[in-house]
């Protein structure tokens, strides 16, 4: 489980290199020795399997690949609302103040230096699994100037309880935002579908035992359509490395809508 875990933090180059190696090294092994005259006589004992025990598997493998994309495809679609959340959350913060008469001179610039961090600094960093220290600097500073925003009024208790709870959840938002950066699918289902492709093209040379060039044609297409499939599954793992990353735009769009200063 440690290999495959490894393998899937690689870059995205590597990751597809590493898979299309091993799946046609195995593919070049399984030909060589069903032909291989030291072997041959052994491994042609085995001929007659049904093509029929080649389709049992597939479908196994057909199906296991489904869960592991649809996970997939789930935590980057998390990822993305995650981030549409936490754009909505500081835009409430703006909103309440704004809009309440408030002095919003250093709440606007609290929120735009903590966007501003995130969106030049973590965004980068997270595509290595880390955060950045001056976005969690922005965010305290943040959740301190929407504890006491509301000082000078008379609705100060209700509105700093306001205020301080939507800071709270724009933390909260970006602690689930991280996790997410890191937080790879389950490693026994990728190791659980490497291992089935494998006994896939075992079955397939199962079955070309007697003819050489089927044998090689079949385990050529299979392991390309295997390849091809995971390679597109592995470049969607982490949801904000690359090449397919989610977009920052939400929250790089509130720099235009909240003044810079409060002006």
């Amino acid at each position: 489980m440690m290999m495959t875990e490894k393998w899937l933090m690689l870059p995205v180059a590597e990751i597809v290199l590493i898979l299309a190696m091993f799946f046609s090294f195995t593919a070049s092994m399984l030909c060589w020795i069903s032909y291989y005259p030291k072997f041959r006589d052994r491994i042609y004992t085995f001929r007659g399997v049904s093509a029929a025990f080649y389709g049992s598997i597939v479908p196994i493998l057909g199906i296991l690949i489904g869960f592991l994309s649809s996970d997939v495809w789930e935590s980057n679609n998390k990822a993305a609302e995650i981030v549409r959340e936490e754009a909505a959350e500081l835009t409430s913060i703006y909103g309440l103040v704004a809009f309440s008469d408030l002095p919003y001179v250093e709440i606007s610039r609290g929120i735009r230096n903590y966007v501003s961090a995130v969106v030049e600094k973590e965004w980068p960093a997270m595509s290595k699994g880390e955060a950045a220290a001056d976005a969690e600097i922005a965010q305290d500073e943040l959740i301190r100037i929407a504890a006491h925003v509301c000082a000078p009024q008379k609705i100060e208790s209700e509105c700093n309880h306001t205020l301080s709870d939507i800071a709270l959840k724009v933390r909260e938002t970006r602690s689930n935002r991280l996790k997410l950066s890191t937080d790879n699918t389950e490693t026994i289902k990728w190791a659980s579908v490497l291992f089935l492709a494998l006994i896939a093209q075992i079955s397939i040379a199962s079955v070309h035992l007697e003819n050489l060039r089927p044998q090689i044609a079949s385990l050529a297409i299979f392991t390309s359509a295997i390849v091809v499939v995971l390679s597109l599954i592995a470049l969607h793992e982490l949801p904000f490395a690359p090449p397919i990353v989610v977009s920052s735009a939400p929250l790089a769009d509130l720099l235009k809508v909240i003044p810079e200063n409060g002006s």
